[in-house]
């Protein structure tokens, strides 16, 4: 049963929170200072990839990912398995160490709301998952400056854009990011682990979806949507 906490005589649901991390010592403390902070309460806890998704019956508002957790498997495919089981988790980095901006930037892309550092305050924490949970996202300045300048492509936006859109896979989404972020088709093929015939077969679905005939008639739809 869904806790409530008060605030200001109001009856306020608690966010419901999933720690997925392998180190369990990191799991306990970022447990211990959610559970003190009271408007958060934390569901489950899990220490690998699969009970990650098996115990999304639960269906967390929040699942606090360390990506070291999905050992090379991809995130767009860890992605789809969440939103298949649980539509409205939404998935904050829980990181250790720091990623590269262009790194952190493709994954929000894929469907990452956002990240933080184990590091980072209680308070810092509390804000970025509120900030989640409302619909933002939660990066530093400078990672939403870049993105701004080479624009975030979410699945929830793209329909938004171009009405009557059939729905893109999360495999088509990942391969239509890398496309706008000027990647080759080998370097897609490298960067997803399948070969160049099987991007040039996403590459055609998603251009008769946008009804385009070419990659760069792609780019020119979404640079101007």
């Amino acid at each position: 049963m869904m806790q409530k906490v008060e605030y200001g005589g109001i009856q306020v649901p608690t966010i419901q929170i999933m720690i997925a991390d392998s180190d369990q010592a990191q799991i306990d403390a970022v447990s211990a200072s959610l559970t003190k902070l009271g408007s958060f309460e934390v569901i489950s806890t899990v220490t690998a990839r699969e009970t990650a998704i098996k115990q999304l019956s639960s269906a967390p508002d929040i699942m606090l990912l360390n990506p070291d957790l999905l050992k090379g498997h991809t995130l767009s495919r860890f992605i789809h398995s969440v939103q298949a089981k649980s539509p409205h988790t939404r998935i904050i980095y829980l990181l250790r160490k720091p990623l590269p901006d262009d790194e952190i930037i493709a994954d929000m892309k894929t469907g990452i709301r956002g990240y933080v550092k184990t590091t980072d305050s209680p308070a810092t924490l509390a804000r970025a998952i509120q900030s989640v949970q409302s619909g933002e996202i939660w990066a530093e300045r400078r990672i939403l400056e870049k993105a701004i300048a080479n624009p975030m492509l979410l699945p929830e936006t793209i329909q938004s854009h171009i009405p009557g859109l059939p729905p893109l896979t999360n495999r088509e989404m990942e391969v239509l990011t890398m496309v706008l972020q000027g990647a080759s088709n080998r370097e897609i093929a490298d960067r997803s682990s399948i070969s160049e015939r099987t991007v040039k077969t996403h590459l055609y679905r998603v251009y008769r979806k946008l009804n385009v005939k070419s990659r760069t008639k792609a780019i020119a739809l979404l640079s101007h949507s």
